[in-house]
């Protein structure tokens, strides 16, 4: 959907919220770099400060490439395999955020390896950057609910204490653009979960960390699995466009779900088990 539009070019919403998340995402890295927790990490140090702009124009790429192409060929390859040239179409409705998260670990990764950064860099590098995820995630839902894109399913659809509960909470309505039926407000709901919930959990376990000045790699990347998926998996149930998805009692985006908390579970065990691991220990300045 157009926002404005300057000397006839229009500017979509789509735009200026992805812009927005970029902002706050370098304004976040940057203020972790001035503060020089990971001077003992030239390189991390380095991608913090100098190397910021570069770092994150990979991420952009492996967000915008991997979400649109994922979009359209995971989810809906019918449709855009007969319609090819909608695929560049960016600015229209279609980003998936499964083929963003993979992207960025594609497209960041690559560019790190190319620079000769460490694995020890990298783990770094996304645990800091997973730590501010979640406020792009309310970027993007808000997003979509302006846009009236990602609804919920009919109110009339869910159990009577289910539904009260949610209309005494505000969390339904109606989106006039689609039809007249009072829905569940899934934007709204994904904004509390996804972003505050998640918010709050990532920035506890990084004040923690800072305090105790030791920095554990794999436990921001690990949370953000977990809690991620965990409420993902759930919230398919009341989306509108997931009820299409559903093969067997799961959708396509549960399967992917599934797999990324048991990745977290495995993980977060291993971890538990490596107390004396000095190496997962990063000291910080």
């Amino acid at each position: 959907m157009v926002a404005f539009t300057i000397y006839g070019f229009p500017i979509y919403r789509y735009w200026i919220f992805y812009a927005l998340a970029f902002v706050f995402g370098y304004l976040w890295l940057m203020w972790i770099g001035k503060k020089g927790w990971f001077k003992e990490y030239p390189k991390v140090q380095y991608f913090l400060t100098d190397g910021l702009e570069d770092l994150l124009f990979s991420i952009a790429v492996g967000v915008i490439l991997w979400g649109r192409l994922w979009h359209a060929f995971i989810y809906n390859h019918n449709y855009y395999l007969q319609h090819l040239i909608e695929v560049f179409q960016i600015w229209k409705w279609g980003m998936s955020f499964i083929g963003g998260i993979l992207g960025v670990v594609v497209c960041m990764g690559s560019y790190l390896r190319s620079q000769k950064a460490s694995r020890k860099d990298m783990l770094i590098l996304f645990d800091l950057i997973l730590a501010f995820v979640p406020l792009g995630i309310f970027l993007w839902r808000f997003w979509n609910y302006l846009n009236q894109e990602l609804y919920g399913i009919p109110v009339s659809l869910l159990p009577e204490r289910f539904a009260t509960t949610l209309k005494s909470l505000h969390l339904v309505h109606v989106y006039p653009n689609v039809d007249h039926f009072l829905r569940v407000n899934t934007n709204f709901l994904s904004m509390i979960f996804e972003w505050a919930v998640l918010y709050v959990i990532q920035c506890c376990f990084f004040v923690k960390m800072i305090h105790k000045k030791s920095f554990k790699i794999w436990v921001m990347s690990t949370n953000f699995l977990l809690f991620y998926s965990l409420i993902r998996f759930f919230l398919e149930y009341l989306r509108a466009d997931s009820q299409s998805e559903f093969v067997g009692i799961f959708t396509k985006s549960q399967r992917f779900f599934i797999t990324f908390f048991l990745i977290a579970i495995i993980i977060k065990i291993y971890l538990s088990k490596q107390k004396k691991n000095k190496n997962l220990y990063i000291p910080l300045s």
